[in-house]
C-alpha cells in the first residue's frame, strides 16, 4: 500500500465508479476503496431510473425548469444548467459501456435490447413535467448501472481496488489532502496516499429509524469533512421518499414513482385520493409536497400509512418486477390489493460544498454523487436526477484534475463559501483505540435513529429539534467508549456526527422550504433563501442573495455545536 496513486476514490457507487473509469481512460492510476464488496453500493436500490432530455418535445431547458421548480429557490442555476446540458451525453456514453435500458415495445421485438436512445422507453415521474427517465429491468435502474460500470472497472488494468476497508480520516498535509487513512479488512489502519482524492460514499439515509437506505449508507464521507472541516452545507433537507412499503423490513422496500407515472393513486384509509386539489400534478407533485401531505393525512386520520392503489397497472409483474418481488415476499397482490405506504428517509440533498468542477473547500480533495452539495437538488431533489448527478459531476471532476486545478472556485453553491469555510484540520496518522468506558456501536446507532425520526423527521418544530440536539449532545458525550479501530463502531460515530450536523442545520433555518418543514415556521422566508454552511469555525449562513457581493457582505453566524 505505499503506492501513490494519482487518484484514491472512496466509494463504489455510480458516483465512484464513473470517476474511476473516466480517471483511468485519461492515463491515471487509480484506487477505489469500499467498504463492502465493489457491486455493494446504494446505487443498486435505484429504482427510478435517470432522468435527462434526449428528444423534442424535451429539452434541457424543459429539464431545468422542472429542477428549478422541485429545489423551491435553493438550486444553483449554473449547477443545474451543468447537468442537465451535459446529461444527456453521460446516459449515451454509459449505454455504449454496456448498461442496457428498457426499450419502447413498438421499437423491438421480444426481449432485444435497446442499443439507441431513440428506441428507449422513457418514463414520467414526480415533478417532471413529461416522460424523460430511462429505466433498466422495468425497476431495477441501479442494479443495471452498478453491473454495467463494476464490469468495466473489473476489465481495466490501472484500476486498483480495495474491498472490505474503512475509511477513517482524511489524510490532511500542509493544508492539502493526500489521501486517506484507511481500517483494512484485517482490522489494521493504514494510509493510503494519492495526488488527489474523491469522496463519493454515498448518503445517509441510516441516521434515520426508518430508510429505504441500505445498511452502509453512513454518511462516511460527509462526516470525514465535517470532522475534517471541510464545508458541508444543506444537510437539513433530507428528502423523505413519500412511497416506502410499510412492511417489517429495513431497509424498506422502494414503490417507485414511476407506479404514480403509470396512473398509482395514493388513498387514505376511507379510499379517498388525497392528493387531488393538494397540487396541479396531484400525486404527480414533488416528493416533498407528496410526503408532507401523507404525513399530515396519517396524523389528521389517526393511522400509521396510508395506500397506493396500482390495481390499474397492467403487466405489473413484467413492468415492476422488483417492486412485485417485495409485494409478494410480503404476501401482498399488486394487482388486487392497495399497498401499504409511508414516508421514510431516502435522499440527503445536501451535503459537502463543491463548485461546478468538484472541488471542496480542501485543496486536492473532490466530492461527488449524494455526498457532495452540488446546488443541483436545492431543497428537495427531482426524482430520478441523482444518478445524473453522479454520472455527470463525477466525470467533471477528472476533467478539472486533468486541467490541473488544485483550488476550489467561486462557481456553483461554492460562491460565498470560501470565504467563510476556515482552514481545514489535519486528522491523526495514528488512530486511537477506545479509552473510555465500553460503549456498544449498534445500541449507540440505535439510539440516534430513534432521535432522528421522532424529533427530525418528515414533519419538525423548535422544540423537538432541541430535545434532538441535548439528546445527540450526551450521546456524543459517549465516543471516547467506542473502540474506534471497529468498522461498526465507527460507523456509529459518523452516524451520530452527521445527524447532529443534521439536526444544527434544520434549528438554524427557521422556515419550511422543500424538505425542511418546520411547524413553528410553517412559510417560506426571503432572508432564509441562501445555505446555511458548516465549517470550520461553526456554523454560518451564505444568503444567495450576497452572491457576487464583496467579502463578508450579509454573512452571519449561527449556533451550531
Amino acid at each position: 500500500m505505499s503506492r501513490v496513486h494519482d487518484l484514491l476514490v472512496l466509494g463504489s457507487g455510480v458516483a465512484g465508479l464513473t470517476t474511476a473509469l473516466r480517471a483511468a481512460r485519461e492515463g491515471m492510476t487509480v484506487m477505489v476503496v469500499t467498504k463492502g464488496e465493489l457491486a455493494q453500493t446504494a446505487t443498486r436500490y435505484a429504482q427510478g431510473g435517470v432522468a435527462a432530455a434526449l428528444a423534442p418535445p424535451d429539452s434541457p431547458d424543459l429539464h431545468l425548469a422542472d429542477t428549478l421548480i422541485a429545489g423551491v429557490g435553493l438550486c444553483d442555476p449554473d449547477a443545474v444548467g451543468v447537468l442537465v446540458s451535459e446529461g444527456p451525453a453521460r446516459v449515451r456514453e454509459l449505454a455504449r459501456l454496456g448498461a442496457r435500458f428498457d426499450a419502447a415495445p413498438e421499437e423491438i421485438e421480444s426481449d432485444e435490447i435497446a442499443e439507441t436512445d431513440d428506441a428507449w422507453l422513457l418514463a414520467r415521474e414526480g415533478g417532471h413535467s413529461l416522460a424523460r427517465v430511462v429505466h433498466a429491468g422495468g425497476d431495477a435502474t441501479g442494479a443495471e448501472i452498478e453491473r454495467a460500470l463494476v464490469a468495466a472497472v473489473q476489465q481495466s488494468a490501472v484500476i486498483d481496488v480495495l474491498e472490505h476497508a474503512f475509511v477513517l480520516e482524511l489524510l490532511v498535509e500542509r493544508g492539502r489532502c493526500g489521501g486517506a487513512i484507511v481500517l483494512g479488512a484485517d482490522g489494521l489502519p493504514a494510509n493510503l496516499r494519492a495526488h488527489d482524492t474523491v469522496l463519493a460514499t454515498g448518503g445517509a439515509g441510516q441516521c434515520f429509524a426508518v430508510t429505504t437506505n441500505p445498511r452502509l449508507s453512513t454518511g462516511d464521507g460527509i462526516a470525514l469533512a465535517l470532522r475534517s472541516g471541510v464545508a458541508c452545507a444543506d444537510l437539513e433537507f433530507v428528502q423523505f421518499h413519500p412511497t416506502a412499503l410499510h412492511v417489517d423490513a429495513m431497509p424498506r422496500p422502494l414503490l417507485s414513482e414511476a407506479l404514480r407515472g403509470d396512473g398509482a393513486i395514493l388513498r387514505d384509509d376511507l379510499g379517498r385520493p388525497f392528493m387531488q386539489g393538494v397540487h396541479p400534478l396531484a400525486d404527480l407533485a414533488p416528493r416533498d409536497v407528496v410526503s408532507r401531505t401523507i404525513a399530515q393525512v396519517m396524523r389528521e386520520r389517526g393511522i400509521d400509512h396510508v395506500w397506493l392503489d396500482a390495481t390499474m397497472i397492467d403487466d405489473f409483474a413484467k413492468r415492476f418486477p422488483t417492486i412485485w418481488s417485495a409485494c409478494t415476499r410480503n404476501g401482498l397482490d399488486p394487482t388486487r390489493d392497495e399497498l401499504p405506504v409511508a414516508p421514510a428517509a431516502h435522499y440527503l440533498c445536501g451535503g459537502v460544498v463543491i463548485d461546478l468542477d468538484g472541488a471542496t473547500t480542501l485543496p486536492h480533495l473532490w466530492a461527488c454523487g449524494e455526498t457532495a452539495c452540488s446546488g443541483v437538488h436545492g431543497a428537495n431533489r427531482l426524482a430520478s436526477n441523482s444518478l445524473l448527478d453522479g454520472l455527470v459531476f463525477g466525470t467533471r471532476v477528472v476533467e478539472a484534475i486533468g486541467a490541473q486545478v488544485e483550488h476550489a472556485s467561486e462557481t456553483g453553491p461554492m460562491r460565498g463559501v470560501l470565504e467563510i469555510a476556515g482552514d481545514a484540520r489535519e486528522a491523526d496518522t495514528i488512530v486511537p483505540t477506545s479509552d473510555g468506558a465500553p460503549v456498544d456501536a449498534a445500541a449507540l446507532r440505535s439510539a440516534v435513529q430513534r432521535v432522528m425520526a421522532r424529533d427530525a423527521g418528515v414533519v419538525r418544530d423548535g422544540t423537538g429539534l432541541g430535545l434532538a440536539a441535548q439528546t445527540l449532545a450526551d450521546l456524543a458525550a459517549l465516543r471516547n467508549g467506542l473502540a474506534l479501530r471497529d468498522r461498526d463502531a465507527r460507523e456509529a460515530a459518523n452516524v451520530l456526527d452527521v445527524a447532529r450536523a443534521i439536526v444544527d442545520g434544520a434549528t438554524a433555518r427557521e422556515e419550511s422550504r422543500g424538505a425542511h418543514t418546520r411547524t413553528d415556521w410553517p412559510q417560506s422566508r426571503d432572508d432564509q433563501l441562501g445555505r446555511w454552511v458548516h465549517g470550520a469555525d461553526g456554523l454560518a449562513f451564505v444568503p444567495l442573495a450576497a452572491v457576487g457581493a464583496p467579502a463578508g457582505a450579509g454573512r452571519r453566524r449561527g449556533g451550531g455545536r
